[in-house]
């Protein structure tokens, strides 16, 4: 089981970058010296810069990246505490503060918070050398923000668990409220403190939540990392000390599995105590339920599964309803510009490859061949996007060749 939960050799971005062999330990020392070293931060780099070559900002540091590079370690090297000697301070790695951004999607509003270009490349080596750490340590089914673990992956193991008839008469479903909002950077930072023993390193990650002690900031990418291992605790506890049958989280969402319905009480409970501990709180729409089956009068008792975007029965797993209504019109907005002899906007062609992604993993063949298939043919909206990404592709070979050509 242990090895099952840590990675290959080679797997880990940090290794790639500097040849090391990552050795897990008990605690950790010496990580500002990785932080600082230029093959961490060009290697840093090339991961921030995927689906982002088009921004301006991007292409300025790819017409002179060696010299970008040495900003960035230079930077670094003199972020340090007020009673730590650093060689050039106005260097330092300051961020500045952040108007947030409110956006409203699927009735809930988020405040999503952006991070400058030197921010976001000191967060992507901060979580280059975290990453070992937080994912190694992390309980194995816990999803979402964690390489090959999305909510494909869960909804795999969720599937498989039905399957297997052990441990499934009863779910527990709970979430806890506006979580990123209110996790406390103390708190985590007490939690890393446990773990990291370097001082500067630490000092490196206060910095880049000094404008924000209260909350993880959404649009961070820092964040979605510290936000799981905040609740890691919590996870091996539910599977060491309640002991349910199946357990899974994806980020703040919880789903639980077990024969006894009184064990499923007593893990809510843990949960919600828990949380209380470090200032978080559960939502109040938590539940216990019986799964459904059916009864020997063929009645069908009891309910469904929702979670991690699919709704689980016994016999088949489905997309929910309304990512169902979604494909629905994108395919309806597909089928019009076709009958108006129209070219298919390229969004419209993106979105709908991507809710079809979902149909590939799903039990909805025949509402496919019903309401999908006579009116979009997919093999049409895959070269669409396939001919897009080839013209980007040679858009930005060609900026890169005169970029090189004018620092010539």
């Amino acid at each position: 089981m242990r090895n099952r939960r840590l990675m290959k050799r080679g797997e880990y971005a940090i290794e790639k970058a500097t040849g090391i062999r990552w050795v897990r330990k008990k605690s950790y020392r010496y990580l500002y010296k990785l932080a600082c070293r230029k093959d961490v931060i060009r290697a840093a780099y090339f991961k921030m810069k995927r689906k982002k070559t088009k921004r301006n900002d991007i292409q300025e540091v790819e017409a002179d990246l060696d010299s970008w590079v040495d900003k960035i370690q230079q930077i670094i090297i003199n972020t340090k505490p007020a009673d730590w000697k650093a060689e050039h301070p106005e260097l330092a790695f300051n961020p500045p503060r952040h108007s947030p951004l409110i956006l409203r999607e699927k009735g809930k509003v988020r405040i999503i918070y952006v991070p400058t270009l030197v921010e976001l490349w000191i967060q992507h080596v901060i979580v280059m050398i975290l990453e070992p750490i937080i994912y190694g340590s992390s309980y194995h089914h816990s999803y979402s923000s964690f390489p090959n673990r999305g909510g494909l992956r869960g909804k795999q193991a969720i599937a498989r668990w039905i399957r297997s008839g052990k441990g499934i008469r009863n779910f527990a479903q709970c979430d806890i409220r506006h979580f990123y909002g209110h996790v406390k950077t103390k708190y985590v930072m007490e939690k890393l403190e446990a773990w990291i023993h370097d001082r500067l390193f630490l000092h490196l990650i206060a910095v880049s939540l000094k404008w924000f002690p209260n909350q993880l900031p959404l649009g961070f990418y820092l964040s979605q990392w510290l936000a799981n291992f905040v609740l890691q605790d919590l996870d091996h506890e539910l599977k060491t000390v309640v002991k349910v049958a199946h357990y899974a989280r994806y980020m703040d969402n919880f789903t639980l599995a077990d024969d006894n319905k009184k064990k499923l009480h007593t893990a809510i409970l843990y949960i919600r105590r828990y949380l209380a501990k470090i200032g978080l709180r559960m939502k109040g729409d938590w539940q216990v339920f019986r799964f459904e089956y059916v009864r020997k009068n063929g009645k069908i008792t009891g309910r469904p599964v929702s979670a991690m975007g699919w709704v689980f029965h016994r016999n088949r797993t489905v997309m929910r309803e309304c990512n169902i209504i979604h494909l629905s019109r994108v395919a309806q907005k597909i089928y019009k510009k076709k009958q108006k002899k129209q070219r298919f906007p390229l969004k419209t062609c993106r979105a709908f490859s991507s809710l079809m992604g979902w149909v590939g993993h799903s039990d909805v063949y025949n509402w496919y061949l019903d309401r999908i298939k006579p009116y979009v043919r997919y093999k049409t909206i895959k070269k669409i996007i396939s001919k897009a990404d080839k013209e980007e592709a040679r858009k930005n070979a060609e900026m890169a060749t005169g970029i090189m050509r004018r620092a010539a």
